[in-house]
């Protein structure tokens, strides 16, 4: 369980509170029960480790992602999982006690059952206002207790049990394994940001980080269908063979930042710059039209932008940061680089209909099973759950791609 209390936060951030403050462990947490009709009890099966709970756990997230946060507290994390329906509510359609489901965070407008706000009409419940407790201004608001008193994103898998809404879970294809299973969250984050800005045929691309979300943006670049060249940056040589299995055309692994830079020039066709004073610049017409930043640092951010081409496009998956202090944003400016946010995962369209996305990516995994084989490296207990937390923060000492606890 998270105790998201500011005195903790602020303890944290000083450095003056121990290694796992946030999170407490325990054997006797009650069993949670159905509260409201359109809600689900589920039993996981496997819960996957997100770099999202680690910053959680290390407080290195902004200060701003707290409206985010779940308005219980304590609350459980773990948002990656395959689990078993074990009881559904009243008003719970399409789901069976028994049924193999995987899991969303996103708790929108449908599924609280209101009535639809702008980003749901517009198909991106990912930005959802009732995430932050904005209903529609019915007494059914007051069923969850009231305006900015209830929502936040879902989770709870760390757990024996969690009660999740109907409208976050999908049900897994027979087909599919449940380690293959436990990585379509992931991929559909990944979805959801390769179509922020699908590349053409002509694009090159460049997929910064090479951890699950970047192997998943790979992955999903070439099952939409694009034939764009994907040039990965992958920080470990372990990560090597599986981005090229998925469909990566180039990896470069290099650690000293200005090689790094002449690699990306040579194999993008990009002219490197060198200003009076700094590192050099990719500047012109050449060079990458699209970068997938699946790290977020602001290390990351900058290379992003020192990398990119001019007037090409910027898509920030990864959250490894808050406020940044030395990215250099003005070379957005300088270049005219289009800069997107990507967040979790929703609805999108595909082949010329709207779908959901984690539906999407199990019919994506159940057409290539194997490849998303062996992207989960370790599996733990939960009641080890600090070797487990461990192993996810230092993935290169490790050679972890995917951390997962099994019950």
């Amino acid at each position: 369980m998270y105790d998201l209390k500011i005195s903790k936060v602020i303890r944290k951030k000083m450095k003056l509170a121990g290694k796992y403050t946030m999170i407490k462990y325990r054997e006797d947490w009650q069993k949670p029960t159905i509260r409201h009709p359109r809600q689900v009890l589920v039993r996981p099966l496997m819960a996957g480790i997100c770099a999202s709970d680690i910053h959680q756990i290390n407080v290195n997230l902004s200060y701003s992602a707290t409206i985010l946060a779940r308005k219980d507290n304590p609350f459980p994390l773990g948002h990656e999982v395959v689990g078993i329906v074990e009881e559904v509510g009243e008003e719970v359609e399409g789901l069976k006690v028994g049924d193999r489901v995987g899991h969303s965070p996103v708790v929108s407008c449908e599924c609280y059952g209101f009535e639809y706000c702008e980003s749901c009409k517009a198909g991106r419940p990912e930005t959802c206002q009732a995430i932050v407790g904005i209903g529609d201004d019915t007494a059914l608001e007051e069923e969850y207790g009231g305006r900015l008193r209830f929502g936040g994103f879902g989770s709870g898998a760390f757990s024996e049990y969690f009660v999740t809404y109907a409208g976050q879970l999908t049900r897994i294809p027979d087909g599919v394994l449940d380690e293959q299973a436990l990585l379509a969250e992931p991929l559909a984050v990944a979805i959801h940001a390769v179509s922020r800005k699908m590349p053409s045929d002509d694009d090159t691309v460049i997929v910064l980080g090479a951890g699950i979300i970047g192997l998943m943006v790979v992955r999903a670049i070439r099952t939409l269908g694009s034939k764009c060249k994907i040039v990965v940056i992958a920080r470990y040589p372990f990560q090597i063979d599986a981005a090229r299995k998925l469909g990566a055309d180039e990896i470069i692994s290099e650690p000293d930042k200005d090689m790094l830079y002449e690699k990306v020039a040579t194999v993008t066709n990009g002219h490197l710059i060198k200003p009076r004073i700094g590192r050099k610049i990719l500047y012109g017409g050449s060079g990458p039209d699209i970068i997938f930043d699946t790290v977020g640092s602001d290390a990351t951010l900058d290379d992003s932008l020192h990398l990119v081409r001019n007037n090409g496009t910027l898509v920030i998956v990864g959250m490894d940061f808050g406020v940044t202090k030395k990215t250099d944003w003005i070379l957005a400016v300088y270049k005219q680089v289009n800069v997107l946010g990507s967040m979790m995962h929703g609805k999108e369209v595909h082949d010329g209909k709207t779908v959901d996305t984690l539906e999407l990516a199990f019919e994506m995994i159940n057409e290539t099973p194997d490849l998303f084989n062996g992207l989960v490296t370790h599996r733990y207990r939960l009641d080890k759950y600090k070797t487990a937390f461990s192993v996810a923060s230092k993935k290169g000492k490790n050679n972890a791609i995917k951390v997962a606890f099994e019950f």
